[in-house]
């Protein structure tokens, strides 16, 4: 089997080669030339010339657009921004990552714990972290009970009012239980 041959002025997609000096209107035109005069002046009419871009000079005129940008003000004026709600807490913290640093304070006394728990949790809060554990221990043995892990949820209780803590956890769900609190850091002030 033999392929037709293709006509030497056609692409392979069947469309018109073009030289340089080929009159693209002509080289589109039927070859059955039974468009008139008439119906290509109508296609010349519908390309744009100079003339057509000289109507929008006129545009530039500082009273019109003087008027144009007061009348753009007014219909922004009218339109009403809705407001995002936030998130509830309990979605916001499904998108914290798990825990990132860790903070031992065993071994420490009330007022050292407090202290090294503060700078802790700031310069956390500073480098972006997210999630915390802070080790508070369960007191098993200390004479006296456990101490550390009501220091260390007063103190967070009050980094939750100066907006440095969103939420904290206990590890175990318990207090009693746990010897460790998941703090979460407050990072981004406009979901709140």
């Amino acid at each position: 089997m033999t392929k037709p041959k293709k006509n030497k002025d056609l692409t392979k997609n069947d469309l018109p080669v073009l030289n340089s000096d080929d009159d693209f209107l002509n080289a589109f035109e039927p070859k059955d030339k039974s468009r008139s005069g008439a119906q290509k002046n109508i296609i010349l009419e519908n390309f744009a010339t100079e003339d057509d871009y000289q109507d929008e000079a006129d545009y530039s005129d500082n009273e019109n657009f003087a008027t144009m940008l007061e009348e753009s003000f007014k219909i922004k004026k009218n339109r009403t921004i809705k407001k995002q709600t936030p998130l509830p807490l309990k979605k916001r913290l499904k998108r914290y990552p798990g825990v990132e640093r860790e903070l031992d304070l065993h071994g420490y006394n009330a007022l050292g714990a407090q202290l090294k728990l503060r700078s802790f949790i700031q310069s956390c809060k500073h480098q972006g972290f997210f999630t915390l554990r802070i080790i508070v221990g369960k007191g098993i043995h200390s004479e006296n009970g456990a101490v550390l892990p009501d220091v260390v949820e007063d103190e967070l209780k009050e980094m939750k009012k100066q907006n440095l803590v969103i939420f904290y956890k206990w590890d175990r769900r318990t207090k009693a239980k746990s010897g460790a609190i998941i703090v979460y850091l407050k990072q981004f002030e406009q979901y709140d």
